[in-house]
């Protein structure tokens, strides 16, 4: 049975959720009155299959299915804060649309991973939100975050949230972050069903932005290896699961080192990596591995190195360049295509300091946002027969002080029609967007026009943030931009959350729907669409 033939939940009664809030600890409650875009941080709760409320407009048959978002569904416990936002317990909610009758349901659940689990029993509640949480400190060890006792640290490999995406392959829905293996979800009750393990071959780490082949299904992804050896590794997985290779990558020292790869651009026949300089240096090793200190927090950006470009080629894993290019920060790639003998790759170039960016991600309550913490759009060209590269932003940006809807703004998390990614050059690029304006977040979605060079910004209503977008294609779609912009937002007038359906083409018009719904949504990394089969 496939994945999608499985997405229908249980029929839910049309009913008000009730969950059970924690006190909120002082310095937050300053934090979030001083800044009311904190509040999309507060802790979720479990909550069950639940009806919601379509206050506008009427579902598009093609969003039948359902909407999933990850992300960390608490980074504090209780007045303890996890010392970095990706540190945050992974939680995972569902918004199923059905186009038929126009009705929504939503539910949201924790993923048990096994630190959760820890936590939960040594806190001696439920492991959801309420004041027990945190009672007994941190009890495991994150990537950021060193556990409360120190013994818990001493030889401890940092724990997995599994807060980042969600996968839908091989028959399973999975909550994925590079921290450790894919965390299976069952898709009609959200529970966690365990860690999927899809061969011992592959590496300890399994990326939250593994890239999955239109054509056939075929997955890419890659990690640190398992310890205690070092390095990251490559994999190609088949649309059933099966391993079918696995390579080292290439460093630029020649010898293998810890390094932090959180995307890559996938194109018809190529893999493109970049390895920013931002490392761990030998003198922070033995602290980091040992547990006497934060193993992430240990990183450093140096200005000695540039960054690494690694291109793989898909078909047998191969090296076809690994070469130094002028140094960049980037969480983020959008999307690669091939053309006249040139790999073109869009990517996130980072507009400030990745210190500064980390200090940020560090303690989000107090974090403050500039258009220094956010990137530009670049397009990379790669001379796939020898290897030069040139660079080049991809359309012109708004200088310091400037607010030019019509210019690209600060922004992050990019995307495509699925009906161009990977295939040829797109037109439109999608971002989540900070004008820098009175709302001090995410505050806006705009559709970059790369022939043009030219946005439409779409501002959102004061108090409301929106989450990454998804797109979905329409059925009888001719352009590009034939579909759908679907996306989660922070409502701080209700402290919930509200779902948006957003025509592609027009995406400054009134939503093509909105919905309401009855439950709190902790801002979200990344999630999937599944339409329901």
């Amino acid at each position: 049975m496939s994945v999608a033939q499985r997405l229908t939940p249980p029929t839910c009664a049309r009913a008000r959720v009730r969950t059970r809030a924690s006190t909120t600890p002082p310095e937050v409650k300053r934090a979030i009155d001083a800044a009311r875009w904190r509040a999309g941080l507060e802790p979720a709760s479990n909550v069950p299959w639940t009806a919601c409320q379509v206050v506008r407009g009427e579902i598009p048959p093609e969003l039948t299915g359902t909407l999933y978002r990850a992300g960390p569904g608490r980074c504090r416990l209780g007045s303890t804060k996890y010392a970095h936002w990706f540190d945050g317990d992974g939680y995972v909610s569902a918004i199923e649309l059905d186009a038929g009758d126009n009705s929504v349901r939503c539910s949201g659940r924790y993923v048990e991973t096994a630190r959760w689990r820890r936590q939960r029993d040594a806190d001696g509640g439920d492991g959801g939100n309420d004041d027990t949480v945190g009672s007994s400190g941190v009890a495991m060890r994150g990537a950021w975050t060193q556990a409360s006792s120190v013994m818990a640290n001493l030889g401890r490999f940092p724990t997995n949230p599994s807060n980042t995406s969600i996968i839908a392959h091989a028959g399973e829905v999975l909550a994925c972050c590079e921290g450790g293996a894919p965390v299976a979800m069952d898709p009609a009750t959200l529970a966690t069903k365990g860690e999927i393990s899809f061969g011992s071959s592959l590496p300890m780490g399994f990326s939250a932005h593994s890239k999955q082949d239109p054509r056939d299904g075929t997955l890419y992804t890659w990690g640190l290896k398992k310890p205690p050896f070092i390095g990251i590794s490559v994999a190609k997985v088949s649309a059933n699961g099966e391993v079918l290779k696995v390579v080292d990558m290439p460093f630029p020292t020649g010898v293998p080192e810890f390094a932090l790869l959180h995307d890559c651009a996938m194109s018809e026949n190529y893999l493109t990596f970049f390895m920013c300089p931002w490392v761990l240096p030998k003198e922070n090793i033995a602290g980091a591995l040992s547990g006497l200190s934060s193993f992430g927090h240990s990183f450093r950006w140096s200005d000695e190195r540039e960054t690494w470009m690694v291109v793989v080629r898909k078909s047998d894993l191969s090296v076809v360049h690994a070469k130094n290019v002028p140094a960049f920060s980037s969480y983020h790639t959008c999307d690669s295509y091939e053309e006249n003998g040139k790999l073109k790759v869009l990517y996130c170039k980072l507009r400030g300091s990745r210190a500064e960016l980390e200090k940020n991600f560090g303690d989000m309550y107090a974090s403050e946002w500039t258009a220094a913490q956010y990137n530009d759009l670049h397009e990379m060209t790669i001379d796939i027969a020898t290897g030069d590269v040139t660079d080049a932003i991809a359309m012109p940006t708004n200088a310091d002080g400037e607010r030019d809807m019509t210019k690209m703004i600060g922004m992050e998390f990019p995307l495509v029609s699925p009906l161009t990614q990977s295939r040829h050059k797109p037109k439109y690029v999608y971002t989540l967007a900070n004008t820098c304006g009175e709302h001090g977040y995410f505050d806006s979605i705009q559709k970059l026009n790369l022939e043009t060079k030219t946005a439409e910004t779409r501002l959102s209503p004061s108090g409301c943030f929106p989450h990454e977008c998804a797109f979905v294609p329409q059925s009888d779609g001719v352009d590009e931009d034939d579909g759908y912009l679907v996306h989660v937002e922070y409502d701080a007038s209700r402290a919930a959350a509200n779902v948006l359906i957003l025509d592609a083409k027009r995406v400054q018009d009134e939503p093509v729907a909105e919905i309401q719904l009855p439950m709190h949504i902790p801002y979200s990394f990344h999630g999937a669409f599944v339409p329901k089969m």
